[in-house]
């Protein structure tokens, strides 16, 4: 061991948060592009519309798949960025490890997953499978803007909240304007 090495205090946890988020906001747009606004653009959605379920029904679920996807992928990586990070520091002593306050790991995912609904909004407006997912980069440069941290603005926990609502809000909008439009226009 060398002396007068200074510890050093990484925080890569939330580094990689950040970008694992970033990341997965992008991936949740291309399924949202993929699995609704694709079929509303080439509308085949009206087959599907076809069956004796309701569309309230098929789009909720389908959007339930994508979120529930999306949540699997979040804590997913969460675990595996805690564990690496774990194990780590356990053989360098320059990195440090602790489990941070549980409320922020349950709630910047959530929120994400909300926020990452957004894009559907603009999808369905334009119809165009481009615009919902460079309405999703636009999205991550907002909520990965870090204000000085390495953490961005989704891991501040009444951000998430508000970020959460916004995606909530305007995926709503869209799937009230997905319901009750016609689609042979």
């Amino acid at each position: 061991m060398a002396v007068g090495l200074p510890l050093m205090q990484l925080d890569t946890i939330t580094m990689a948060s950040m970008l694992v988020r970033a990341a997965l906001i992008v991936w949740e747009a291309v399924f949202i592009s993929s699995f609704i606004i694709e079929e509303y653009r080439s509308k085949t959605i009206n087959l599907l519309f076809t069956y004796p379920v309701s569309r309230t029904r098929l789009i909720i679920a389908k959007l339930l798949l994508i979120c529930g996807i999306m949540l699997i992928f979040h804590m997913g990586s969460s675990i595996f960025q805690h564990f690496s990070i774990f194990l780590l520091s356990r053989q360098f002593e320059f990195i440090t490890y602790s489990f941070e306050n549980l409320f922020i790991h349950i709630i910047t995912p959530l929120s994400t997953i909300l926020l990452g609904l957004f894009p559907l909004f603009v999808g369905m407006v334009k119809k165009s499978t481009i615009a919902t997912v460079i309405s999703s980069l636009i999205i991550i440069t907002i909520a990965s803007n870090s204000q000085g941290s390495t953490a961005g603005l989704l891991s501040v926990p009444m951000l998430a909240v508000i970020f959460g609502m916004i995606g909530v809000i305007f995926s709503t909008i869209a799937i009230r304007k997905m319901i009750t439009s016609d689609l042979y226009n």
